[in-house]
Protein backbone atom coordinates (compact mmCIF):
# COMPACT_ATOMS: atom_id res chain seq x y z
CA UNK A 1 0.00 0.00 0.00
CA UNK A 2 1.41 3.46 -1.01
CA UNK A 3 1.04 6.31 1.44
CA UNK A 4 -0.51 8.16 -1.99
CA UNK A 5 -3.81 7.11 -1.43
CA UNK A 6 -4.04 7.58 1.83
CA UNK A 7 -7.07 9.81 2.87
CA UNK A 8 -7.36 11.77 6.07
CA UNK A 9 -10.89 13.11 7.69
CA UNK A 10 -10.13 16.61 8.01
CA UNK A 11 -11.18 16.56 11.84
CA UNK A 12 -8.25 14.29 12.23
CA UNK A 13 -5.73 16.39 10.50
CA UNK A 14 -6.93 19.72 12.94
CA UNK A 15 -6.08 17.11 15.97
CA UNK A 16 -2.54 16.21 14.48
CA UNK A 17 -1.02 19.27 13.64
CA UNK A 18 -2.31 21.92 16.95
CA UNK A 19 0.59 24.33 16.32
CA UNK A 20 1.09 25.89 12.85
CA UNK A 21 3.32 23.97 10.18
CA UNK A 22 4.59 27.16 9.02
CA UNK A 23 6.88 28.22 11.78
CA UNK A 24 5.46 32.38 12.13
CA UNK A 25 3.46 34.07 14.64
CA UNK A 26 0.09 33.42 15.59
CA UNK A 27 -2.61 35.36 15.23
CA UNK A 28 -4.54 36.23 18.56
CA UNK A 29 -8.14 35.36 18.24
CA UNK A 30 -10.00 38.55 17.87
CA UNK A 31 -11.55 39.56 21.29
CA UNK A 32 -15.25 41.04 20.11
CA UNK A 33 -15.61 44.17 21.75
CA UNK A 34 -18.75 44.40 23.82
CA UNK A 35 -21.27 46.82 22.12
CA UNK A 36 -22.55 49.61 23.82
CA UNK A 37 -25.86 49.75 25.62
CA UNK A 38 -29.08 50.84 23.56
CA UNK A 39 -29.87 53.88 25.46
CA UNK A 40 -32.71 56.34 24.72
CA UNK A 41 -32.84 59.80 25.35
CA UNK A 42 -34.99 62.69 24.79
CA UNK A 43 -34.20 65.61 22.14
CA UNK A 44 -32.67 65.23 18.97
CA UNK A 45 -28.63 65.44 20.02
CA UNK A 46 -27.75 67.77 17.13
CA UNK A 47 -25.18 69.55 18.96
CA UNK A 48 -24.11 66.63 21.23
CA UNK A 49 -24.89 68.18 24.19
CA UNK A 50 -25.83 65.59 26.93
CA UNK A 51 -27.33 66.06 30.20
CA UNK A 52 -28.01 63.31 32.90
CA UNK A 53 -30.77 63.18 35.28
CA UNK A 54 -31.41 60.72 38.04
CA UNK A 55 -34.98 60.18 38.26
CA UNK A 56 -36.46 56.48 40.00
CA UNK A 57 -40.51 58.11 39.54
CA UNK A 58 -40.31 59.16 36.26
CA UNK A 59 -39.15 58.62 32.53
CA UNK A 60 -37.52 61.74 32.58
CA UNK A 61 -39.03 65.01 34.27
CA UNK A 62 -42.27 66.16 35.77
CA UNK A 63 -44.07 69.09 34.52
CA UNK A 64 -42.46 71.73 36.29
CA UNK A 65 -39.05 70.63 36.00
CA UNK A 66 -38.92 69.89 32.46
CA UNK A 67 -39.83 73.36 32.04
CA UNK A 68 -37.04 74.88 33.98
CA UNK A 69 -34.77 72.60 31.77
CA UNK A 70 -36.56 74.31 29.09
CA UNK A 71 -36.23 77.47 30.80
CA UNK A 72 -32.21 77.02 31.30
CA UNK A 73 -31.80 75.96 27.63
CA UNK A 74 -33.63 78.91 26.21
CA UNK A 75 -31.49 80.99 27.74
CA UNK A 76 -28.32 79.09 26.80
CA UNK A 77 -29.84 79.43 22.86
CA UNK A 78 -30.24 75.94 23.04
CA UNK A 79 -33.40 73.52 22.25
CA UNK A 80 -34.29 70.11 23.01
CA UNK A 81 -33.19 69.21 19.79
CA UNK A 82 -29.63 70.52 20.32
CA UNK A 83 -29.26 68.30 23.48
CA UNK A 84 -29.98 64.48 24.90
CA UNK A 85 -31.67 64.52 28.05
CA UNK A 86 -30.48 61.19 30.00
CA UNK A 87 -31.85 59.60 32.58
CA UNK A 88 -29.59 57.03 34.11
CA UNK A 89 -31.91 55.37 36.68
CA UNK A 90 -32.40 53.39 33.70
CA UNK A 91 -29.35 52.09 33.38
CA UNK A 92 -27.61 51.36 36.52
CA UNK A 93 -23.79 50.76 37.28
CA UNK A 94 -22.95 52.37 33.49
CA UNK A 95 -19.73 54.30 33.47
CA UNK A 96 -19.00 57.46 31.59
CA UNK A 97 -16.32 56.04 29.40
CA UNK A 98 -19.52 53.67 28.63
CA UNK A 99 -21.88 56.46 27.88
CA UNK A 100 -19.36 58.00 25.63
CA UNK A 101 -19.75 55.31 23.19
CA UNK A 102 -23.22 54.77 23.52
CA UNK A 103 -24.09 58.56 22.72
CA UNK A 104 -22.26 61.21 20.99
CA UNK A 105 -20.92 63.48 23.51
CA UNK A 106 -19.07 66.76 23.56
CA UNK A 107 -20.32 68.36 26.60
CA UNK A 108 -22.48 66.97 29.37
CA UNK A 109 -24.18 68.14 32.57
CA UNK A 110 -24.64 65.69 35.50
CA UNK A 111 -27.70 67.08 37.54
CA UNK A 112 -27.05 65.72 40.90
CA UNK A 113 -25.60 62.73 40.50
CA UNK A 114 -22.35 61.98 42.10
CA UNK A 115 -19.55 61.71 39.62
CA UNK A 116 -18.43 58.41 41.58
CA UNK A 117 -21.70 56.54 40.19
CA UNK A 118 -20.44 57.15 36.71
CA UNK A 119 -16.83 56.03 37.53
CA UNK A 120 -15.38 59.43 37.75
CA UNK A 121 -13.35 61.22 39.84
CA UNK A 122 -14.67 63.74 42.21
CA UNK A 123 -14.92 67.35 41.23
CA UNK A 124 -16.41 70.46 42.93
CA UNK A 125 -19.79 71.41 41.76
CA UNK A 126 -20.02 73.73 38.77
CA UNK A 127 -16.34 73.02 37.73
CA UNK A 128 -15.31 72.09 34.44
CA UNK A 129 -13.39 68.77 33.86
CA UNK A 130 -12.48 66.83 30.64
CA UNK A 131 -12.97 63.40 30.14
CA UNK A 132 -11.74 61.23 27.19
CA UNK A 133 -12.57 64.84 24.96
CA UNK A 134 -15.69 65.61 26.72
CA UNK A 135 -16.25 68.64 28.53
CA UNK A 136 -18.79 68.23 31.80
CA UNK A 137 -20.06 69.43 34.34
CA UNK A 138 -21.33 68.39 38.07
CA UNK A 139 -24.79 70.38 39.21
CA UNK A 140 -26.96 70.16 41.66
CA UNK A 141 -30.53 68.23 41.20
CA UNK A 142 -33.08 70.07 39.28
CA UNK A 143 -35.27 69.69 42.15
CA UNK A 144 -32.79 71.74 44.22
CA UNK A 145 -32.13 74.46 41.73
CA UNK A 146 -35.73 75.37 41.28
CA UNK A 147 -35.78 76.52 44.34
CA UNK A 148 -32.87 78.30 44.86
CA UNK A 149 -32.16 81.21 43.16
CA UNK A 150 -28.22 81.21 44.12
CA UNK A 151 -28.04 77.78 43.01
CA UNK A 152 -29.66 79.18 39.92
CA UNK A 153 -27.11 81.79 39.34
CA UNK A 154 -24.26 78.90 39.82
CA UNK A 155 -25.72 76.97 37.47
CA UNK A 156 -25.72 79.56 34.56
CA UNK A 157 -21.62 80.58 35.54
CA UNK A 158 -21.22 76.64 34.75
CA UNK A 159 -23.26 76.46 31.87
CA UNK A 160 -21.84 79.47 30.59
CA UNK A 161 -18.07 78.29 31.09
CA UNK A 162 -19.00 74.90 29.41
CA UNK A 163 -20.83 75.87 26.59
CA UNK A 164 -18.76 79.11 26.05
CA UNK A 165 -21.84 81.70 25.92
Amino acid sequence: MSFDKVQLDPYILAKIYTQPIIPGKKEPDAIPAEAPPKVKYLGENQKNIVLFIQNDSEAYLNEELFNLLTNILNACKLGMQDIALVNIAQHPAIPFTTWLQAIPVKQAVLFGIPPARLGLEAIADYQLLQVNGCQLICSDPLQLIAQDKMLKGKLWMGLKQLLGI
